[in-house]
């Protein structure tokens, strides 16, 4: 096994040889894909491999100076600047058919990792910064910034103490950033370390600590507010409490490679970690944590590829991997799949169509209407798994849910892959930014310290003109809204919305964004009043800041108004009690069908996080609480059954606190004592205490 000193050496080396040295074509012999499965490595070389690709314990001082020595060399060489699109690639066309792109706006910060705010403003970061060199092997810098894509101005938000590079990162409840994880030295240690970035003052401040160090972990926010933590190497999932405190979750051990995790709250308030090997989970967080379904997305080992949850339960997952496809080896699939949450306990897996071209290093973005936009990646993996410049990707790709086509859109001028990054802003444009930082990168000259708007074509007429085109306006809206609770938004032009929906900030790096998803909202019109009902549940929309758009018949959206989604009140993901102070319990928390349920002394552990879904039924660990055969008789016992649809599982939620089958609403859900481990079941309505529920 190579030791990291000797793959740092080797690939220093290499820069070095490749800053006097002959080269042909953009890239010189770099070093192969960091796939331990494709050339007999183990997990452990494969770690060393990917962190010495990432270049960990060189300064990025450094790393600036060389890769622009070696792309003026190869500037000279070949006649064309690495990064750039190759001539004739971007065509002109008309904008209301292929989009538009900006030019190129340089940037102090690499965009590498890239939140969007509630303010519309984004932080990016990288990793060490402009300091003495002497200084990085403590990695005790962050070059961070908070940049305005209004007029393209920055302000350096820098951080001392440690070196996010690598690290995982969502949105909290009140907008802030949650950052987990991150390069901790030159020995290729992750880091046990939180912070909290304050969207509103742009200053950073420490959390609490891990348990164990991560380095290329995942972040996702859930309906009950708390953030869950996996991967980056360590086996055991942690969650970041409410409250700022960190507990672990020791009942999922299934995932602790350092490579970021595909994850998204479920409509059921449970996390789904779908990607990107096989196969994927379905996770109870609450507690200690229960693994409540497992399923195979489909036979690709989609790394590097990108996912967008475009509906309610919906999530697209995009391109990635290294395989044989339409009869050529080593190449990203073009093939795209959709996940289906809302099915039950598992999800279904249906394919759609695929992109022209496949891609890894890519990003799927979710736009203001709900279709997805794929931006940047790479063809093939033969020379790189990374980088390579020859086979970039530089069109845009736009995919419409209704139709499962993909559209080819105009090119960008910069390539963009491994360490690019792009998100949705609130005018309907998306940025996109970054590239480089690896060894790779280093000896190709490829590093991209810039950003580019594209505009999609939704953003422009379509009578071939090129002008922007007429959009509606939100002239009002509330500042916060309630989960299935209705609110009102003001617009002029309501007669002609077609959609409105929410759409989460964007939190990107690596291909991997864990806090965009597009929330279609049900909604009626009355003059120039659209009266609007909230996001079904919690798990639709975890509590935190959204982007409220309307879009017209005409597919043009208004832009933004931030609107902060509250917690889901009770019972979403929460325990069922009855007047007595007992609640609805899953015995021994038993994740199997057919068994029956109990009441028990409140705990607010897993076996008591229900979920009162869109549908009226009320879920346990993926499962229905359920009258078995549709049995409606008074003293029927009530267990968990698989979701079927069936109106044995649906239930009337009153106002008096009872819980009501809907096949016979004469009867009510009870407890059959006081006592620990008392029956539910259900019986002809009285009003008595034990038929008398809170959630």
């Amino acid at each position: 096994m190579r030791t990291f000193r000797a793959l740092i050496a080797a690939c220093l080396f290499s820069v070095s040889f490749l800053a006097g040295g002959p080269v042909s074509g953009a890239t010189a012999a770099p070093p192969p894909p960091h796939d331990h499965r494709a050339h007999g490595h183990t997990a452990a070389e494969d770690d060393a491999e990917h962190r010495a690709q990432d270049l960990v314990g060189m300064p990025l001082r450094e790393i600036e100076k060389t890769t622009a020595q070696n792309a003026e060399r190869i500037e000279r060489q070949t006649g064309l600047r690495p990064g750039r699109a190759r001539a004739g690639a971007r065509a002109d066309a008309d904008p209301g058919v292929s989009g538009r792109w900006s030019p190129v706006v340089d940037t102090t910060v690499v965009p590498v990792f890239t939140a969007v705010l509630p303010n519309g403003k984004v932080l990016i970061w990288d990793s060490v910064g402009d300091k003495p060199a002497e200084t990085y092997p403590a990695h005790d810098f962050t070059r961070a910034m908070v940049w305005n894509p209004v007029d393209d101005t920055q302000k350096r938000v820098d951080l001392q103490g440690t070196n996010l590079f690598c690290a995982g990162f969502a949105h909290l409840p009140d907008g802030n950033i949650l950052v987990a994880g991150g390069n901790a030295n030159a020995q290729l240690a992750g880091t046990v370390r939180t912070y909290v970035f304050d969207w509103r003052s742009e200053t950073w401040t420490r959390g609490r600590d891990m348990a164990a160090a991560r380095w290329y972990p995942s972040v996702t926010e859930m309906a009950n507010g708390e953030q869950v933590i996996i991967g980056g190497g360590p086996a055991t999932a942690e969650v970041y409490q409410t409250n700022g405190v960190i507990r672990p979750l020791p009942n999922f051990t299934k995932y602790s490679a350092r490579i970021y995790p595909f994850m998204i709250s479920r409509p059921d308030t449970q996390l789904g970690l779908f990607g990107p090997t096989n196969p994927g989970y379905t996770i109870t967080t609450t507690g200690n944590g229960a693994i409540t379904g497992t399923a195979a997305r489909d036979s690709i080992n989609r790394d590097y590829g990108s996912f967008s949850t475009f509906d309610i339960g919906r999530t697209l997952v995009v391109g990635g991997g290294s395989i044989t496809e339409d009869g050529v080896a080593k190449r990203p699939t073009r093939t795209a799949v959709i996940l289906d949450a809302t099915k039950g306990l598992t999800p279904a897996v249906t394919t759609t169509a695929s992109m022209s071209a496949g891609r890894r290093q890519h990003n799927a973005t979710v736009l203001a209407d709900g279709s997805v936009l794929v931006t940047g990646g790479m063809s093939s993996t033969a020379v790189n798994g990374l980088v390579d410049l020859n086979a970039a990707v530089t069109t845009a790709e736009l995919w419409n849910p209704v139709t499962g086509q993909w559209t080819v859109l105009s090119a960008a001028d910069r390539i963009r892959q491994y360490h690019s990054t792009a998100a949705l802003l609130p005018d309907g444009r998306v940025l996109t930014g970054g590239g480089g930082i690896c060894a790779a990168c280093m000896s190709a000259g490829y590093l991209e310290k810039n950003v580019e708007y594209f505009s999609p074509p939704y953003l422009f007429k379509k009578d071939g003109s090129g002008e922007p085109a007429d959009r509606p306006v939100i002239s009002a809206a509330p500042a916060s809204v309630g989960i299935g609770a209705a609110f009102t938004v003001t617009s002029a032009q309501a007669a002609s919305i077609a959609k409105v929906g929410l759409v989460g900030f964007g939190d990107v790096t690596h291909s991997v964004d864990q806090g965009q998803r597009y929330i279609p909202l049900k909604y009626t019109v009355s003059g120039t009043t659209l009266t609007v009902t909230g996001p079904p549940t919690g798990g639709v929309a975890p509590p935190g800041h959204y982007m409220l758009f309307v879009t017209d018949t005409a597919g043009v959206p208004s832009v933004a108004r931030t609107v902060q989604v509250a917690k889901a009140p009770a019972p979403l993901m929460s325990p069922l009690k009855n007047s007595t102070g007992k609640c609805v319990d899953i015995p021994g928390s038993a994740l199997t069908a057919r068994t029956y349920l109990q009441t028990y002394t409140c705990n607010n552990s897993k076996a008591q996080a229900l979920t009162r879904f869109t549908d009226n039924t009320l879920r346990v660990f993926g499962m229905c609480a359920d009258v078995p055969s549709s049995n409606y008789v008074s003293g029927q016992r009530i267990w968990q059954y698989g979701c079927n649809g069936t109106g044995a599982q649906r239930w009337q939620f009153g106002a008096d606190g009872t819980v009501r089958p809907v096949g016979n609403t004469g009867l009510c859900l009870a407890a059959a004592a006081t006592t620990n481990a008392a029956q539910v079941t259900i019986v002809t309505c009285s009003g008595a205490a034990l038929q008398k529920w809170t959630w």
